[in-house]
């Protein structure tokens, strides 16, 4: 199972760090997980599992570090000590939780087990008699099936209606309710909706002036919008069309008519982005297209990526010299143009970083101007994004860094294992240290080097274990395979299982000794 390391940070053992952790913690959760409910979950057990751990093991602990990652099916949170053990798996409170509400604090581990899906513990062994294996405390948290679907708002005051109309979309659409166009906009500001259905006559601000509100904004002022009436009023629905929404309908609605209605009008909204999208990329998206020399420094290297076109970016960059060869594969988040701008923005940046790099290519140094500027920049810091470095040296010679990236693989006639490297995302903090590993390939063996969306440009986690275990055999197999002909098999793979129609930008470099 592949993991992905999103932050990690040592800290003494006192109160005090738990509020700053948590802050942390609060700005990469939000960053990377789209769920309001599991990121106040996660941060929730963070700070009562440092709390419980500060206060059982007392004097016996100076230090601790929390590292917080995922894999292809769980958000997980580690807590790592050298204290002596203490098990909150098999600890038994004298009282259990049944009901309470997520704010609550000081409940410890009831409050813990019911708010994570798993939690496991891990005792230190002894190695002598003064000092110990550190003791793990994990804890999970199952990843959402359908993460892919559009988020709907409805607008509706009357409750009854709400209801119904979200029992008619829950299956296809991420659904959330407002009472009123001011609750519209507190959701607007914290989720990613892709589509609004609003009443017209509402208490506090109607349907009207949240939409005027909207199209005021540059943020939301090419947000689809349906308006729901229940009055024949023509001025009222001149007045409506002149704010330019994409429909109204007539109450009562049934099922078919309002799918049907969401479903034609989110299409459209798709095709008119895809088409601003192509005209921006004829003139500039040339310019950051993959490409690599097939061989250098004893190296042969082969690329392909795939893009959905919806904005993101995946970026392969590289600098060659007489003694190395530098590659930075970059992952911008987001699936809109701003995260495709952002993409041209990074793209630039670190070009001229590597050009004019007097570390000799060193990885962790790039990662951590790369995070410098990601935290300094008014404009960089406003979007996250993943990195890995490789400097390729002659004689199968190999370093990696990584922040926040998914972990390379290790492709051996035996199979194939993850390199264990991680950071944390760019970015997060004002200074940032990274850890290298020098990793020497022998003849017959690659790497392979990708982003998030060769294993995640699926719909559900059934779809993404199958399609994480087929591109992992096509990996292995084709070994033997010429690299260029290797990665157009493991490719077609992918273009097999995602019907050619992937959830995400996705990015593969295959690498082998010479």
């Amino acid at each position: 199972m592949i993991e992905r390391l999103f932050f990690e940070a040592q800290r003494p053992a006192n109160i005090e760090v738990v509020t700053e952790l948590r802050n942390l913690l609060k700005q990469v959760t939000e960053s990377v997980i789209h769920n309001k409910k599991d990121r106040q979950r996660i941060l929730l057990c963070l700070s009562e599992a440092i709390t419980n751990l500060i206060v059982h093991t007392k004097s016996d602990i100076n230090t601790f570090t929390i590292r917080f990652g995922r894999n292809t099916y769980d958000w997980w949170l580690e807590i790592i000590d050298s204290a002596l053990p203490w098990n909150p798996v098999e600890y038994q409170p004298a009282y259990t939780i049944n009901n309470f509400e997520p704010t609550e604090h000081g409940r410890g581990i009831p409050l813990i087990k019911n708010q994570c899906d798993e939690m496991a513990y891990t005792a230190g062994k002894a190695i002598s008699d003064k000092e110990n294996e550190p003791n793990c405390f994990r804890l999970n948290w199952h990843i959402d099936q359908h993460i892919n679907k559009p988020e709907i708002l409805i607008v509706e005051d009357d409750n009854a209606l709400s209801r119904i109309y979200t029992v008619y979309l829950k299956d296809l659409y991420i659904v959330h309710n407002a009472e009123d166009g001011n609750a519209a906009i507190e959701i607007l500001n914290k989720e990613n909706i892709s589509l609004i259905v609003s009443d017209i006559n509402m208490p506090k601000m109607d349907g009207i002036s949240l939409r005027k509100q909207l199209i005021n904004s540059k943020k939301t002022e090419s947000l689809p919008f349906i308006f729901l009436t229940s009055t024949e009023d023509h001025h009222i629905k001149n007045k409506a069309s002149d704010l330019g929404i994409d429909d109204y309908l007539s109450k009562p609605v049934d099922k078919t008519k309002l799918i049907y209605t969401i479903n034609r009008i989110l299409h459209r909204s798709q095709q008119v982005c895809n088409h601003l999208t192509q005209r921006i990329d004829k003139h500039i998206s040339s310019a950051l297209k993959p490409e690599l020399p097939e061989t250098t420094h004893g190296w042969n290297l082969c690329v392909a990526n795939r893009n959905t076109g919806s904005g993101g970016g995946d970026l392969l960059l590289h600098n060659n010299n007489d003694k190395n060869m530098t590659l930075a594969i970059l992952d911008i988040m987001g699936h809109n143009d701003s995260a495709k701008f952002f993409s041209y923005a990074y793209g630039g940046y670190l070009r001229g970083l590597m050009q004019n790099s007097d570390s000799d290519g060193s990885t962790t140094e790039l990662l951590k101007k790369l995070s410098e500027i990601s935290s300094q920049d008014n404009l960089l810091s406003l979007t996250t994004l993943t990195a890995c470095i490789a400097n390729l040296s002659e004689n199968g010679k190999l370093t990696l860094a990584s922040a926040g990236h998914p972990q390379p693989l290790h492709i051996t006639k035996t199979g194939i294992s993850p390199v264990q490297i991680g950071g944390t995302l760019p970015g997060l903090l004002a200074e940032t240290t990274y850890q290298a590993k020098d990793i020497q390939l022998k003849p017959g063996e690659r790497i392979a080097i990708y982003t998030d969306g060769l294993f995640e440009s699926a719909t559900s986690n059934i779809e993404r274990y199958e399609l994480e275990k087929d591109i992992i055999k096509a990996l292995t197999n084709s070994l033997s395979m010429p690299i260029k002909q290797s990665l157009e098999q493991v490719m077609q793979v992918f273009d097999d299982k995602t019907e050619k129609s992937p959830q995400d930008d996705t990015l593969l470099l295959l690498m082998e000794p010479c």
